[in-house]
């Protein structure tokens, strides 16, 4: 109980100032000093205990704090908004899955969206009131609108419309939900879900630009057949993976905190840098070279920083997978535009360079050391392959580049895939690299490892290294931040 660390919003989790107050029988004054001081005495702990725990337990001892601390949960707070899309059908199973969690849900609902559920079904579903009008009396007396924007550990918008969209990227508030959503500083997800042409109008597309720069996260629709007959990117996604990343999210928050009162991940706000799948480098508009990365590895690393507390940018080259739920991707073509990208976002505590970088660019020259156009298509017709030649170029080396950074990251950490001499080609690169940890791979017929879930690997130091059996890649991506959390932080 002596770990309290942020006062303030332990105060407000609490019920605030007045009502925190009146509930210990203290002036109010007494709790602004605690939230000056950023502590509370020790007397006040077990009684404060007891109220975060809804009941009115008389705790006698500092066993029974460790015990109850060893078992305590903050119950997970959704505000699910309801906007008017014909998927708006599809958040009632949101609901269901939520509630078997044991999540507490609220549901705004807004007046479109009733024209297709209704709110006593929201009600049913949820057991609970479901809020759908800015101006009632009885909800203003019971949660008001900033209470319901405030008090809550993610707003979820499922679906959500171009209408929605443009409201809050251009700070519209004429409803309930827009209100909210103006008022919220909790973490927004967006699920858009609409008529293709709309989601790729440009108007649509530049708001969804604006509110991914204020950081809001979105679960991009899919393609597929819509209810209106077109077809093209604009269906929901899928109800699972919404569903997934609200779980990953309360995961993260639980490996953030073990309560409300204790901050106890070593990695919690650092930030992680990290680079995955391949690069392409264009031989002219139609070609290109690359390699068979699927990106598999670094996404599940992002993923797996993210779990554990930290603030993570994925820099990914392009892959056909989906993308991992985290703080902030950035989509790269080369080699080139991956390393401007990775010095934009410096600095950071830790870089994992995973992607698998083309070494170099082929420049298409003819026999008599003429460089061909890049910006056309080389066509045989045009041009006498016998005179074709292809002059290598090297890309600049990121991972040597980011360790020999003024802004270089506390922990560097490399990949090497290599067909043979794993360990010495590991180790020299390693070394010569500057890097603090090489994960290795051995590329034959027993580690198929493109576009494959698993992989064997080496992980080395400076003075030691350690071999992984074959498993998954996400199991690989807990080994790696394991020992960074253990050995590095």
């Amino acid at each position: 109980m002596n770990n309290f660390t942020n006062i303030s919003k332990l105060v407000f989790d609490l019920g605030g100032t007045g009502s925190l107050a009146k509930q210990l029988n203290i002036k109010p004054s007494t709790i602004s000093n605690w939230k000056r001081n950023n502590k509370i005495p020790q007397p006040y702990h077990k009684k404060i205990y007891s109220i975060y725990l809804g009941n009115n337990l008389i705790i006698k001892n500092n066993d029974e704090i460790k015990s109850i601390d060893a078992g305590i949960k903050k119950t997970f707070k959704i505000l699910m908004i309801i906007s008017g899309g014909i998927a708006c059908y599809k958040s009632l199973e949101l609901i269901r899955i939520f509630k078997k969690m044991n999540f507490h849900i609220n549901v705004i609902l807004t007046n479109s969206a009733q024209k297709f559920i209704t709110p006593l079904l929201i009600t049913s579903l949820n057991g609970g009131k479901c809020f759908t009008d800015l101006f009632s009396v009885e909800d203003e007396e019971n949660i008001n609108h900033i209470k319901l924007a405030r008090e809550n550990d993610l707003v979820m918008v499922v679906p959500a419309t171009a209408n929605t969209l443009g409201k809050l990227a251009n700070g519209i508030a004429d409803d309930l939900a827009s209100t909210v959503l103006l008022a919220t500083h909790n973490k927004i997800v967006m699920a858009p879900a609409m008529n293709p042409f709309m989601w790729k109008n440009p108007a649509c597309q530049d708001n969804v630009a604006k509110l991914k720069e204020r950081g809001i996260i979105f679960l991009e629709p899919e393609n597929g057949i819509m209810a209106c007959g077109e077809e093209g990117a604009g269906r929901l996604t899928d109800i699972e993976y919404i569903s997934d990343y609200i779980l990953n999210e309360y995961k993260s928050q639980e490996n953030k905190t073990s309560n409300v009162f204790f901050e106890n991940s070593k990695l919690k706000n650092l930030h992680v840098i990290v680079t995955a799948g391949p690069t392409q480098e264009l031989i002219d508009p139609i070609r290109f070279v690359s390699n068979n990365s699927s990106g598999k590895q670094g996404y599940a690393i992002a993923d797996e920083f993210m779990r554990a507390g930290a603030t993570v940018t994925l820099i990914t080259g392009p892959t056909k997978i989906r993308k991992p739920l985290i703080h902030k991707i950035e989509e790269v073509t080369t080699a080139e535009q991956m390393l401007n990208s990775v010095l934009k976002n410096l600095p950071a505590d830790i870089f994992v360079g995973a992607a698998a970088v083309s070494d170099w660019k082929l420049i298409p020259y003819k026999l008599e050391n003429k460089q061909l156009n890049s910006k056309r298509k080389i066509k045989k017709t045009n041009l006498d392959t016998n005179c074709l030649i292809f002059k290598p170029e090297e890309n600049p080396d990121i991972l040597k580049t980011i360790s020999f950074h003024n802004k270089r990251p506390k922990i560097v950490i490399g990949f090497a895939a290599e067909t043979e001499n794993l360990i010495e080609n590991a180790k020299l690169k390693l070394n010569t690299k500057n890097a603090d940890i090489i994960v290795a791979n051995q590329i034959d017929k027993n580690n198929n490892v493109f576009d494959s879930d698993f992989n064997k690997v080496v992980i080395l130091e400076k003075n030691k290294l350690k071999n992984y059996k074959k498993t998954n890649k996400q199991q690989i991506a807990k080994f790696l931040v394991d020992k960074i959390a253990r050995n590095y932080i």
